[in-house]
């Protein structure tokens, strides 16, 4: 489909206003109807239709109709802006997913990708038109960003966030959890091991060379309320029983590709969480955790809304200085 339209034809090339005077011809002053669409350039039909269906307001409209409603619009309009306020800035293609994802939740036909599971360019296109408080913006570079992300104005706004839902919720000391994810290697680091002085090099005998990772994820508060299970993901197709054998108790497994999590799992996640902690909309908790883009589908921002969680991201970059289970807990989880 062309983004600039070209018209081939002059159909349709009446006014409202023009409607409502050939309307009016015929209500008011008793013309009859092909005259006064004669009289006004609007086709006979269309002026019939329109008087039997007291439809007055609306000039003509070519094309499709919107895939959303004005107000569905809006409603993604603003999980985009709100998500760029805390630091989930949507990428074009996270946006088509987001398009999709609301489509296909709430029911409503649409032709979009259904094997991508994508909305399309086009309708980005002709969205950012409808929406220009949407822009596209250009984010700096990773490595810039390692550099300059812990900074004033970035901590600043994180606290103001933070700030802003603590006054909206008023949660409570319980109800505010730290979440994190880390991945652990299932080859440990060699022990200090002794031999002697002046020896060039000296090694180990370690199980596996490589290793695999496993992802961890904890969620813990300062008055000492955590998740008990600890959510292990593992490098596999499939899960084996033998991987859950001895492990934390209440503990969920599951497997993905590459062990780490995904927008399947976040969802798994969050399910999970929900039982251990019951949130509510009336007692809702927070979870403060890091900028990873499996957190930021529509499912699961629908589901934290649905059930009382509240999702406040810390920088790109500054887990190391922020985030209290990464500064203080995973060190000596990855010693165990």
């Amino acid at each position: 489909m062309p983004r600039t339209y070209k018209r081939k034809t002059n159909k349709a090339s009446w006014t409202a206003d023009g409607l409502q005077m050939a309307i009016n011809s015929v209500t008011q002053a008793g013309v009859k109807i092909r005259q006064s669409a004669k009289m006004y350039n609007i086709p006979f039909s269309t002026l019939q239709i329109r008087l039997k269906k007291q439809q007055f307001a609306s000039g003509p409209k070519l094309g499709r109709n919107s895939v959303f409603s004005e107000e569905e619009e809006q409603s993604i309009a603003n999980h985009v802006k709100m998500m760029g306020k805390l630091f989930y800035g949507l990428t074009p293609k996270q946006l088509h997913r987001v398009a999709y994802d609301y489509a296909e939740t709430n029911n409503i036909p649409n032709t979009f990708n259904k094997t991508k599971r994508l909305a399309g360019k086009d309708w980005l296109y002709n969205f950012l038109k409808r929406n220009p408080t949407v822009s596209k913006r250009k984010p700096e570079n990773t490595s810039i960003n390692c550099i300059t992300s812990f900074n004033r104005e970035e901590v600043r706004l994180f606290f103001d966030n933070l700030e802003n839902v603590m006054n909206k919720y008023k949660f409570k000391g319980s109800g505010i959890y730290n979440v994190d994810e880390t991945g652990i290697n299932t080859v440990g680091e060699p022990e200090i091991i002794l031999a002697e002085k002046g020896q060039k090099r000296t090694g180990t005998v370690a199980t596996d060379e490589r290793g695999k990772t496993v992802t961890v994820i904890c969620a813990m508060s300062a008055s000492d309320n955590f998740i008990p299970p600890m959510f292990f993901i593992f490098p596999r197709k499939r899960l084996s029983l033998l991987l859950t054998k001895d492990g934390p108790i209440d503990a969920i497994y599951h497997v993905s590709n590459n062990g780490w999590i995904n927008e399947e799992l976040i969802i798994v996640w969050l399910a999970h969480s929900k039982k251990i902690i019951k949130p509510s909309p009336e007692d809702p908790v927070l979870l403060i955790l890091d900028n990873n883009t499996s957190h930021i589908t529509y499912e699961s921002y629908s589901f934290c809304k649905d059930n009382g969680i509240v999702m406040v991201s810390i920088p790109p970059h500054t887990s190391h200085r922020l985030q209290p289970l990464d500064v203080t807990f995973f060190g000596p989880l990855k010693l165990l």
